[in-house]
């Protein structure tokens, strides 16, 4: 529907460093004509982001930004539950598959195992405050890790892995695109399969520079924006 992609511009608009919150948005004709839509279109596009509490309409005033969706900044390595956290967000996670299967080539690769080797998979939906932001896929070796269980992946995987384990996570290398949900994946983080959405593919290592987990990210980032500082490298 056209007025749902409106939603995610504005939603983008809005979540970005241009507004803060307070800040007063265009006006109904100027949105329309910048989007190229009706006037029902955008006001039914901004009652969507009047309900879910982004903005406030005041009849005579115009339109204010009430509220701004997850964005936090980062100077080092974090989990997606500390990253929530430390924003004042409530992290949740939905356990959509938990299962021992044999290391493709691909993850045998990325945990440096052999191919066939047996691998704990973990399918995840990630919500911050009740807003579904990211689907990730995960694999460990279950031979590192052979009492990984349902429990701890319904809490926080780093944790588990630093606390219960004793294993320092020294970082992680991180691969990042832009991409187009599959229906499956438009219909659990909400978007249309025609909004981009970013994929990472990521590899923690441990201080001695092996690799703990290889995952799969999948971000709605109309919804869950993270900010990146990178020190430059002087001698």
């Amino acid at each position: 529907m056209v007025y749902k992609n409106i939603v995610n511009l504005l939603k983008m608009k809005i979540n970005s460093p241009v507004y803060n919150i307070g800040d007063l948005l265009p006006s109904e004709k100027e949105l329309a004509e910048l989007y190229h839509v009706s006037r029902n279109t955008l006001r039914k596009a901004l009652k969507h982001l009047e309900d879910i509490g982004l903005i406030e309409r005041k009849y005579g005033s115009g339109t204010w930004i009430r509220n701004k969706h997850f964005q936090s900044s980062l100077t080092h390595l974090d989990s997606f539950t500390e990253i929530a956290l430390n924003e004042g967000k409530k992290p949740t996670s939905q356990l959509l598959k938990f299962e021992l299967q044999a290391a493709s080539e691909e993850i045998a690769n990325g945990l440096q195992l052999q191919n066939g080797d047996p691998v704990h998979y973990a399918k995840r939906l990630r919500f911050i405050d009740n807003i579904a932001v990211q689907l990730e896929e995960t694999w460990l070796s279950a031979t590192r890790f052979p009492d990984l269980t349902i429990s701890h992946m319904r809490k926080s995987k780093f944790s588990y892995i630093e606390n219960d384990c004793g294993v320092k996570i020294d970082g992680c290398y991180e691969s990042i695109m832009p991409t187009k949900p599959s229906p499956e994946l438009a219909h659990l983080l909400l978007v249309s399969p025609n909004d981009p959405i970013i994929k990472m593919y990521t590899q923690a290592i441990d201080d001695n520079h092996q690799p703990i987990d290889y995952s799969i990210l999948y971000t709605n980032t109309f919804e869950f924006q993270v900010k990146y500082y990178i020190p430059r490298h002087r001698n």
